[in-house]
């Protein structure tokens, strides 16, 4: 059922595409994850009883870019939205089944440092690796009939894991930097951006997390890689700036969980963890961008919906910022503490921060679980998870 139209491509290779709109707009408490907290049960991905799953109806909204096409990717079989929840009942539901040539290439367990999982989903590993969004939520992770876990928010038309390394969630850092532009009238906000190799379109900066690798240490270094491709001479310099601007006092968590991503299937999808980071003018004038790695070109955009680039932000991408611009007009117009340009030393973390938000305090004890083999994985700051309970029988199909 879920091993419909099989197509196998590199990534590499473009095909026609489409993007729609649309964005998750997420909720929901933001706990560390534990393999502890995750049970497994094995569903037919045709159909589930409401009165057994509620996986994705529990979502606030359905995924849109997740169904969308993807200029890498095979077209997916097109699913409305009344059908996208598993518990919704689609006969002979077909999707297009693809992975990509270079995910094959890099099976962790055939490739020294391959950062793939093998082809053979493996359920004690995924519950290792965890997931934010079934744990926030307090789901169980779901499995198809073939083993394969089932996207919590449901069905997008591709099934397997396309671009994605693993089965399951796939997990980033999205570091959201932000400052008062001193040039313009009325010292609007901006947030830096790139533009995507892979898609063309203009996003976050920011990228998988290496498996056992922290979350902070991610976000910096992806900021770096994707924002900061400055000459050597430029090097030195640019990392200090950075230092002062990716410090725990400065760093704020503004999400965690499922992202409505191109790359999505129905049995791998993209989570994240989003920091807000702010400057001031003056570090943000001396700060030098220049795109690198997987961007074709980075700078300053207005936080602002009449801006073209801004309104099409990739993914999620543009629900978090507006979430960081909602929070500075709720406290009337004023920065958050913000890293001065070149001073003597990193002032101390304020006291009494706002409960809402976490601090890259908690962050920094939270690490992926597997052996570092493996770029698309998650974040990390601390204590590896513990060890997982086995994984439950395979039940029969519903």
């Amino acid at each position: 059922l879920c091993c419909g139209r099989s197509v196998q491509q590199d990534v590499s290779e473009p095909s026609a595409s489409r993007r729609t709109g649309g964005r998750v707009s997420p909720v929901g408490s933001q706990k560390e994850l534990t393999s502890d907290t995750l049970t497994s049960t094995t569903l037919d991905s045709s159909t589930l009883d409401d009165g057994e799953d509620n996986l994705s109806v529990r979502h606030t909204q359905l995924h849109v870019r997740a169904r969308s096409e993807h200029p890498r990717y095979p077209r997916r079989v097109q699913v409305l939205d009344a059908h996208v929840p598993w518990s919704s009942s689609i006969e002979g539901y077909r999707p297009t089944d693809f992975v990509a040539k270079s995910v094959l290439e890099n099976d962790c367990t055939v490739k020294e440092g391959g950062w793939a999982d093998p082809a053979e989903p493996d359920r004690e590993a995924i519950a290792r690796r965890g997931s934010y969004e079934h744990e926030k939520r307090r789901l169980p992770v779901r499995f198809d009939e073939l083993g394969r876990p089932l996207n919590p928010v449901g069905r997008t038309g591709m099934c397997n894991r396309g671009g994605l390394g693993k089965w399951g969630p796939n997990h980033a850092a999205d570091p959201i930097v932000t400052r008062r532009c001193p040039d313009k009238p009325g010292t609007p906000l901006e947030v830096v951006v790139i533009k995507r190799r892979d898609t063309g379109e203009w996003a976050i900066p920011g990228g998988m997390v290496d498996a056992g690798e922290l979350v902070s240490m991610t976000l910096r270094r992806e900021f770096e890689e994707e924002a900061g491709n400055v000459p050597e001479s430029e090097r030195e310099r640019f990392e200090d700036l950075a230092g002062r601007l990716f410090t725990e006092a400065n760093g704020h968590e503004v999400y965690r969980g499922y992202v409505d991503d191109p790359r999505n299937t129905d049995n791998a999808w993209m989570e994240t963890t989003a920091f807000h980071f702010h400057c001031t003018a003056d570090l943000a004038v001396q700060l030098p961008l220049r795109a690198g790695d997987d961007a074709h070109n980075v700078t300053w955009l207005d936080v602002d919906d009449a801006e073209p680039r801004y309104a099409a932000l990739y993914a999620s991408h543009k629900d978090w910022v507006d979430r960081v611009a909602c929070e500075l007009r709720l406290r009337k117009g004023h920065s958050p503490k913000a890293v001065a340009a070149p001073a003597e030393a990193t002032p101390p973390a304020p006291q009494g921060r706002r409960k809402p938000q976490r601090s890259m305090l908690g962050l920094g004890r939270l690490r992926i679980g597997s052996p570092k083999a493996a770029r698309p994985a998650t974040t990390g700051y601390g204590a590896s998870p513990p060890p997982s309970p086995p994984p439950s029988e395979p039940a029969s199909p519903t």
